[in-house]
Formats: C-alpha cells, sequence, structure tokens
C-alpha cells in the first residue's frame, strides 16, 4: 500500500473541493466587479452618466418645493403700550381690512399687479369723519376706481366699505428665477393724518381673499398683516422734520405652481451638457464622433441664450439662470477644448505606438469625465440650492 507523501492540508477531500469553489467563486466575482467599475469601462462611464442625469430633477424638485424669496417687505413702527401712550388718549382706532375679488393683471416679470378689491374700515363716527377716513391710497401704486362708500351704521360704529380697483408695482426680487417665490405688500395708508389723530387696526381676518383665482402657474400660500406707521426723517440735520402716516400693511405670499419654465429653460441645456459628456464614452479612435459632440453642445448653448433672454425678467443683476448658463458655457467649452487636445494627440501619433497610445488616452480620457462628471453635480447643486 503506497502512503500519500502530500501534506494534509492538499489532500483532495469533498470539504476541500468546496473550499477551492467558494474561492474560485470570490475571485470571479471580485473580477467582475473590477470590470463593471473599470473608469475605462464603457459601461461604467454610462452609468455615471446616468446617475447624474437622474440626481438633477431631485435637485430641481427639493429647490421647487421650499418657499424661497428675498422680497423685502416695510418694517412698520408698531403702535404698543408705549406709543400709544407718547400719542395720547385721542388718538383714534380705525379698523380696517381688505377682501381681494381677483387680479385683472397678474405679471410678475413685470411688476405689475392690478388687484380687484374691497377695502371696508370701521370706527367710532363721533371720534373721526368719513370724509377723512376716505382719503386712503395704496403705497407704490394708483388707484384706478374707488367707488362710492357703502356705509352702514350700528349704534355709535360706522361701517364703511369701497370697491377698489387699483394697479400695484412692486420691488419683486429674481435673483432665484425661475426658482423664486415672491410675497405681494399691499400697503394702505392715510396722507391726511398723523398717528396722533388716528391709527389702523388689523387682525388675521382682516386680510381675505377670493378661493380660485391664482393666476396660471402661481399658487396663494398664506397672508399675513400688520398695521403701524412709517416714520420719513425729511432733514438729517433736524429731528423734528419728519413725516408719520398710518399705514396697514397686507402681505400675499405666492408660489410657483408649475415647472415649465424651470423645464423649458434648463432640458435644453442640460441636454446640449450631457450631449457634451456623451463624447468621453466614445472610443478614442473616433475622433470625429467625440469632436462633432463636443462642438455641437457649445454651439447649442450659444443659440439658446436668445431664447432664455425672452422669457427672463428684465433684471440688471445676475439671477440663478444667468449663473447656471455660464457655469455649463463654461463647462461645455472646457469638454470641446479637451476633446479637442485628446484628438490632436491621437491623430499626430506614431502608427506604430497606436496600440499604447491609445490606451493611454482612454486612461485619460476617463479621469477627465469622472473629474467633469462630479463637478456638474456639486456646481449645479451649489447654484440652485444656494
Amino acid at each position: 500500500m503506497v502512503r500519500d507523501a502530500r501534506p494534509k492540508w492538499a489532500r483532495s477531500s469533498p470539504r476541500a473541493d468546496f473550499d477551492t469553489d467558494i474561492i474560485m467563486q470570490k475571485i470571479s466575482f471580485a473580477s467582475r466587479l473590477k470590470t463593471i467599475f473599470n473608469p475605462n469601462n464603457t459601461s461604467f462611464k454610462t452609468g455615471l452618466l446616468v446617475i447624474a442625469i437622474a440626481y438633477l430633477p431631485i435637485i430641481f424638485g427639493v429647490s421647487l418645493k421650499r418657499f424661497n424669496t428675498t422680497d423685502s417687505v416695510p418694517q412698520l413702527k408698531a403702535i404698543n403700550t408705549e406709543v400709544l401712550k407718547q400719542l395720547g388718549t385721542f388718538t383714534v382706532r380705525v379698523k380696517t381690512g381688505m377682501f381681494i375679488k381677483n387680479f385683472p393683471v397678474f405679471d410678475v416679470n413685470k411688476n405689475t399687479f392690478l388687484v380687484d378689491s374691497v377695502m371696508w374700515f370701521e370706527f367710532n363716527g363721533d371720534e373721526i369723519m368719513l370724509d377723512t377716513i376716505q382719503k386712503f391710497s395704496i403705497d407704490n401704486g394708483k388707484i384706478n376706481y374707488k367707488s362710492p362708500p357703502d356705509i352702514k351704521v350700528a349704534q355709535d360704529r360706522v361701517f364703511a366699505k369701497y370697491n377698489v380697483l387699483f394697479e400695484l408695482k412692486t420691488d419683486l426680487n429674481f435673483h432665484k428665477f425661475p426658482f423664486e417665490d415672491h410675497r405681494l405688500p399691499i400697503v394702505l395708508s392715510n396722507d391726511f393724518v398723523t398717528p396722533d389723530e388716528m391709527f389702523f387696526v388689523v387682525d388675521a381676518s382682516s386680510f381675505q381673499i377670493l378661493p380660485n383665482i391664482a393666476p396660471a402657474g402661481w399658487r396663494f400660500q398664506d397672508m399675513s398683516v400688520d398695521a403701524g406707521f412709517l416714520p420719513l426723517q425729511l432733514d438729517k440735520q433736524d429731528a423734528t422734520k419728519k413725516a408719520e402716516n398710518p399705514k396697514a400693511l397686507f402681505v400675499l405670499n405666492f408660489v410657483k405652481d408649475s415647472v415649465r419654465k424651470a423645464l423649458v429653460i434648463f432640458i435644453p441645456l442640460f441636454a446640449a451638457v450631457f450631449l457634451s459628456l456623451l463624447a468621453f464614452v466614445m472610443n478614442a479612435a473616433n475622433v470625429v464622433g467625440r469632436f462633432s459632440l463636443a462642438i455641437t453642445a457649445v454651439t447649442a448653448l450659444l443659440g439658446y441664450r436668445f431664447v432664455i433672454e425672452q422669457m427672463m425678467p428684465q433684471v440688471g443683476y445676475f439671477t440663478t439662470t444667468d449663473a447656471l448658463y455660464l457655469f455649463l458655457l463654461i463647462f461645455s467649452f472646457i469638454n470641446f477644448s479637451a476633446q479637442l487636445l485628446l484628438t490632436r494627440a491621437y491623430m499626430v501619433s506614431d502608427k506604430d505606438s497606436a496600440q499604447e497610445l491609445t490606451e493611454k488616452l482612454e486612461k485619460i480620457n476617463s479621469f477627465i469625465f469622472i473629474v467633469m462628471s462630479l463637478l456638474l453635480v456639486l456646481v449645479t447643486t451649489y447654484i440652485i440650492l444656494t
């Protein structure tokens, strides 16, 4: 009987065969992973491109869902207990409110709004005259029509309401266009009295709006009110020269209810950019295809700028659209320059070393592709969300 001289661990056994199969499977799986996640692999590049394309709608959705506005609202000096002591006991309280029936004109881009409303006042008829009450005006606006007052008297209280059609121009901020939301401040003022004589009183129920009158593409979110006065210093050298008038503030917050404008602006832009990135997926030997895709993206972005200008508000500062467009244009130009250099390096190469050079260019091509893809995602996220 011949004895097996091999070590015990090397002798054939079912257990040893099972361990060998596991090791071979792990090696095979690791090999497949290495192939899949190889930066030079076309499948890896395509997958990375798909992830970047899928990520952008998420960022756009987050920006469109949150209330995002930098519109300013007048800061009124409140009528508190201390101010009432300074004004004296003879100042008259006038409760006021507004009901908005319609917006015949609602042009956000031109900052023009035409408001059809009912304004009402409740006061003590023995303390102040109706002629004084009806001298109200709208700051930064013009009253186009004011009906005669509809008056009701109950005991010593007078309730007067007016149908008022007024035009309003505000200083809306478009820095976040087209992701911006807005607030519309309506300031009711009476320039013929001072807070010593009269001041407005408002509460949350004083400001109402007819349901379902929001214009296309917008949705009214909430409303707020405030009252007080706005001191105006007429002479910095003389503190006694000032103007103070009672004011009531009605603020209407409205948000975008449609993504149409954002899609029309950005889908063509990003389509051109991803087209330029697609050039990195092609083989290094395909010089004509890569160069054509890269230059097409640049020309498409330059041409589409004229279309964007027609949809943007006419402002003198940079908006999110301007910043994102400028970045994408520079991004596409860098991609074009990279493809131009890679194409030139391939064309002037020696035929004897073409295979070695092709492999080297593929590695450089893959590295640039990964860097540019990450740069696109990170910078786009920063511009949109800040």
